[in-house]
């Protein structure tokens, strides 16, 4: 996630001026979206409002799409989500997050997870962490050999005001296909069928919204249609928009068919777990046997959150012209909302009975220039720092927004002094 943006402002705003003025694709038939409203619930039903008062809570209304897909059905039910892994978008960073996984296998703390959640290139190594130490070497593998000519293709510059994107991702797609075999299909729809879940998440670019995806439910479908759904959903996940162009869906709404497109999941969240796998560990939490003597109940599980890169931008000095102006401001927003979602996460973590990790690049360290620089060096070194930091594992247990460089200091004028720095006690 580290200077996530500086490599690919400019091809974001060319496409984006390219888009407004140059509409030459045939229209679509998206799927007609209607959000959902809020409406008065009793006290009595939702106990967190203040007495005699109601309150407004999110209700579906006609027009919303409901899932209707057998292979997600209740005949293989989620397992009680005593761990819970969380792999955040990062592009080229995730070789950080794979030697993380690494390290942390190989300081036999690393447990089964019951539930792991991807975005964009957390999406593309979730699979594997999914099923397990036994793919730790491949995973490293992949992450550390990688080359840009793997992952897309620059169009000829010409053609890109034509284009639905700078680069061609037929690269990735090959090596998507390449990775996603039906063997490995065949190993996830198994640990689904045992209660475990892996889900990928995705924007979907009418509805400006996270689309969640059962990829585990997928698996089940035979080949080639599991497969091909499989791979474009990781495909999409990972799709920078106006870098590499969306991918298309086309879905069967009660009878009549519709396309919508995807891209990137990190559009919509830096990283995500679903609501309703925190409800199942509450229940599961309320559940245990009371602690023996006083004190709280037994902790229910534990959530691990692995950011692929930094959780604060480098500072450099900015040059006072529109694009790097716009460069910087695009990428504070979203270093912000990734430390925004890990501390969504931490409350909903505390409410239903989970312990909090997170990880992310140590602020110190120098990697690459940018997070599509897939520099095999570069990416070597990123793979050792992470398999360094999960030897221990080196966990933070609460939110960057409870820990120092978010507004801690308040200015009142425009002289400043450097804190001293911190000294250790006996």
């Amino acid at each position: 996630m580290d200077r996530c943006v500086r490599g690919t402002i400019g091809a974001l705003l060319l496409a984006a001026l390219a888009a407004a003025g140059c509409a030459i694709h045939p229209p679509r038939r998206p799927v007609p979206f209607t959000p959902p409203h809020a409406q008065p619930l009793a006290p009595a039903d939702h106990p967190g409002g203040p007495a005699g008062e109601p309150v407004m809570a999110m209700s579906p209304v006609p027009g919303c799409l409901a899932p209707f897909d057998p292979a997600a059905s209740d005949a293989y039910p989620m397992r009680r989500p005593r761990n819970v892994l969380a792999l955040s978008s990062g592009a080229a960073y995730g070789a950080y997050a794979a030697g993380f996984i690494n390290g942390w296998t190989d300081s036999g703390t690393r447990p089964e997870f019951d539930v792991v959640t991807g975005i964009s290139t957390g999406a593309l190594m979730a699979p594997f962490a999914f099923l397990g130490p036994e793919y730790d070497v491949h995973m490293g593998h992949l992450y550390t050999t990688l080359q840009t000519q793997d992952v897309f293709r620059i169009r000829t510059w010409v053609t890109i005001p034509f284009k639905d994107s700078v680069a061609s991702s037929s690269p990735l797609q090959r090596l998507i296909e390449k990775e996603i075999t039906p063997t490995l299909m065949t190993r996830i729809a198994e640990e689904h069928k045992k209660g475990r879940r892996l889900y990928v998440g995705t924007t979907n670019l009418d509805t400006r919204r996270l689309v969640v995806w059962d990829v585990g439910a997928i698996a089940c479908r035979p080949c080639p249609e599991g497969c091909e759904l499989f791979r474009d959903v990781l495909l999409a996940s990972a799709s920078v928009p106006g870098m590499m162009p969306p991918v298309r869906f086309r879905i069967d709404v009660d009878g009549e068919r519709a396309t919508e497109l995807h891209a990137d999941g990190a559009v919509s969240a830096q990283l995500f777990v679903p609501s309703h796998v925190f409800a199942a560990a509450a229940a599961g939490a309320a559940a245990d046997p009371p602690a023996a003597g006083p004190g709280p109940h037994p902790p229910g599980g534990n959530l691990y959150a692995v950011v692929s890169g930094k959780l604060y931008p480098d500072a450099a000095p900015v040059r006072p012209r529109v694009l790097p102006v716009l460069g910087a401001s695009v990428e504070g927003l979203i270093y912000a909302h990734c430390r925004g979602e890990l501390a969504n996460l931490y409350g909903l973590s505390r409410a239903s009975g989970l312990r909090y990790h997170l990880t992310a690049l140590d602020q110190g360290y120098q990697g690459l220039q940018t997070s599509v620089d897939f520099d095999r060096k570069g990416l070597k070194g990123l793979f050792d720092e992470g398999r360094r930091q999960g030897e221990g594992p080196a966990w933070m247990y609460g939110p960057p927004a409870l820990s120092p460089g978010d507004g801690d200091y308040i200015r009142s004028g425009l002289r400043f002094r450097r804190p001293p720095a911190h000294v250790a006690g006996p």
